[in-house]
């Protein structure tokens, strides 16, 4: 892992104590828990500014249209936190 990946901030996005999301901030992939994974030789979903990993099928849509939607990632985690969800700095 370079220097610069070392650096990035990973967040926790929570909804009431269950874990919701995990973000990296920089451009990656989406992974979602409720849809297939890719078919082989397919392009996986990527973003421009988040790597992310949906943990709840329950809320996936409304947080994946929250971060297609956003600006950038400040942008989206004042949305997920208006929503009520609970964002905590990942250490990892």
């Amino acid at each position: 892992m370079s220097d610069q990946e070392d650096r990035r901030r990973g967040y926790l996005v929570y909804d009431g104590d269950q874990l919701a999301l995990e973000l990296r901030e920089g451009a990656g992939i989406l992974v979602s828990i409720s849809a297939p994974p890719p078919m082989p030789g397919s392009a996986p979903v990527t973003h421009p500014f988040a790597s992310a990993t949906f943990r709840m099928a329950a809320n996936e849509g409304e947080l994946g249209a929250l971060l297609r939607a956003a600006p950038d990632l400040g942008a989206f985690l004042d949305q997920v936190e208006a929503r009520g969800y609970r964002v905590e700095r990942s250490e990892s």
